[in-house]
């Protein structure tokens, strides 16, 4: 079954070249997806402290005029 698999993929007659190409694919997609949950993380934590920001601003604002 392995090798009819590897036939349809095009990855060789060897079960060792299907299995090496699978291994590439789930070590670079996985770094893939964890960059991109890096990613978000980061940016959600930007536009966070930015809201808090501003909220202070405005705090400050309305304590200085009254």
């Amino acid at each position: 079954m392995l090798e009819i698999a590897s036939g349809i993929l095009s990855l060789g007659k060897s079960p060792s070249a299907f299995g090496q190409t699978l291994a590439l694919l789930i070590t670079f997609l996985g770094i893939g997806l964890v960059a991109n949950v890096l990613i978000i993380y980061v940016v959600a934590q930007v536009l966070a402290e930015r809201k808090q920001n501003r909220e202070r601003q405005q705090q400050f604002r309305q304590s200085r005029t009254g």
